[in-house]
């Protein structure tokens, strides 16, 4: 871990350490887990999106996705925010109070000022509060820098969730897993990852791939990167193994795929996200949800994207669930580049505030 902290700068510097407040949803009473979207749509001009949901559920205490979308915005390499934005479509639906909300995931920028916003469309009845069993996916476009939104458009016409998205050689990749299932059940069945691919800027999506996974029993989460010479990974998680989760490799733009594999992660690691960043591989996420030492927020770090290091806490959970995560690679007018990494992390039972941490280079 000393080895990339002498090129890089972690703030706060201190691990484990409180992180930089984002939101303060203890003020209010409310809570936020998933719905982390993060995008660059101008050099070092960013959105950043997360959940304003209910706290009030005696179910979940805070673990729910009763709410809509919000995002701050900074035109200055995240030095400075915006007061909260609603985000007009999710709210809309909240509005409308028919059992269904939407949290935004993911969003990628294909060119500037234009964004493609990911949408996870959820179950409100079925299971109370808590996001699933998810409907069909929906995204929106913006051609302003996030001023205004599109109306929602159906990415697919199957139910399930998308994981990942990013940007490579003019296309938009998605990481797309079709579930819609009850929790509980869902992860005890066979369900598909399939990779979507738009060459418009998002207008038109199609089909690319189904991830050659042996077997997707008791698995969910999903995280992928194009690597500097031009391979596709793609991890996910694998609930009765969360020291070794799966990944592929794709030579191709993710035409094809290698025979699917497992990295090794020592503390763990559950809803994993990652990034390439100042020539390493970065993967956070919850240091798992059984035994010992978990729910704890984590970062990894890896040469090759595949060999990973020992891991750093970059915060200890003591009260419920949290350390759902996104990140970021900004690029600043100034030629620097910045990694903005954000969590969720709870405050009182599974009730959440939203952290930010930077790595930036020396």
């Amino acid at each position: 871990m000393e080895n990339w902290q002498r090129e890089y700068r972690l703030t706060p510097a201190d691990a484990p350490n409180d992180g930089i407040l984002f939101v303060n949803h203890q003020a209010n009473g409310r809570s936020g887990h998933m719905g982390h979207a993060l995008v660059e749509y101008a050099p070092g001009k960013i959105l950043a999106f997360y959940p304003n949901c209910s706290a009030q559920d005696a179910r979940w205490n805070g673990h729910s996705g009763f709410g809509w979308m919000e995002y701050k915005r900074s035109p200055d390499c995240g030095r400075t925010w915006s007061d909260a934005i609603v985000e007009p479509n999710s709210k809309a639906l909240f509005d409308q109070n028919c059992g269904k909300t939407m949290m935004c995931e993911k969003a990628v920028s294909p060119a500037e000022n234009d964004i493609v916003l990911f949408y996870l469309t959820c179950d409100m009845q079925t299971n109370g509060h808590i996001w699933e069993p998810y409907f069909e996916p929906r995204y929106a476009l913006s051609h302003d820098g996030g001023a205004t939104f599109s109306e929602p458009k159906l990415f697919v016409h199957e139910a399930g969730r998308i994981y990942d998205a990013c940007c490579h050689d003019d296309k938009i990749y998605v990481l797309f897993f079709a579930n819609a299932e009850l929790p509980g059940i869902a992860h005890l069945q066979e369900h598909p990852y399939r990779l979507y691919v738009s060459e418009d800027a998002g207008n038109t999506f199609s089909l690319c791939s189904e991830l050659p996974f042996q077997s997707t029993v008791n698995c969910f989460y999903g995280s992928m990167v194009f690597c500097p010479d031009g391979r596709l990974i793609a991890y996910i998680y694998d609930e009765k193994d969360e020291h070794n989760p799966k990944y592929v490799v794709s030579e191709d733009g993710g035409r094809t795929w290698g025979i699917p594999r497992r990295a090794f992660f020592e503390k763990k690691i559950r809803n994993p996200q990652l990034v390439y960043f100042h020539d390493r591989y970065f993967m956070h996420g919850r240091s798992g949800s059984f035994g010992k030492d978990n729910g704890h927020f984590i970062l990894y770090s890896s040469d090759d994207g595949v060999h990973w290091d020992e891991g750093q806490f970059l915060r200890m959970a003591t009260e419920g669930a949290g350390a759902y995560s996104n990140n970021l690679v900004v690029h600043c007018p100034n030629g620097t580049e910045r990694l903005l990494i954000q969590a969720s992390h709870a405050y009182q039972g599974n009730k959440t505030n939203i952290l930010h941490w930077w790595l930036d280079i020396r």
